[in-house]
């Protein structure tokens, strides 16, 4: 099929779910195979995430992930569009060595079921991550929020 029959389908998912959904929030369960250093590791995460649809979409997430010998908190911006994306922010890491900070950046493809690929630099070390996820919405929601300043959180 034509390249331009599927920007339109991209673009009418993104308007259509901006729509009907102006602010979420999700939650969900992150798994990555990380590449880099001496051994290749599965990590294991939880993170939450806000968007917002209502102009230029944006969001902020936030997680904690657990590997073995290693302990991340990390926090990254993104933007995206319905069913990709991109995102970057700084990451802290505690490992046998100590106390370190640095930086990651993923891009990402998903629903509610998703797949990324994250890059992630500390004390001079790259790793290439690929990993799968679950997100789930937990609130606000719904564009009744879009132009409030008394929002009603949804939590079912």
């Amino acid at each position: 099929m034509n390249r331009n029959f599927f920007a339109l389908i991209f673009c009418f998912i993104g308007f259509f779910h901006a729509v009907i959904s102006q602010e979420t929030m999700t939650i969900g369960p992150m798994v990555h195979i990380n590449f880099g250093g001496e051994k290749i590791h599965a990590s294991y995460a939880i993170e939450t995430a806000y968007w917002n649809y209502g102009h230029f979409p944006y969001s902020i997430d936030g997680g904690i992930e657990f590997e073995s010998g290693r302990f991340r908190i990390y926090s990254e911006f993104q933007t995206g569009v319905a069913l990709a994306g991109i995102s970057c922010g700084p990451v802290f890491e505690l490992n046998k060595t100590g106390a370190h900070l640095g930086l990651q950046g993923s891009v990402w493809g998903n629903y509610f079921l998703g797949v990324d690929l994250r890059i992630r630099r500390i004390e001079k070390i790259t790793f290439k991550s690929p990993g799968v996820y679950l997100k789930l919405p937990i609130g606000p929601g719904g564009s009744k929020n879009s132009n409030s300043s008394n929002h009603n959180w949804d939590w079912d």
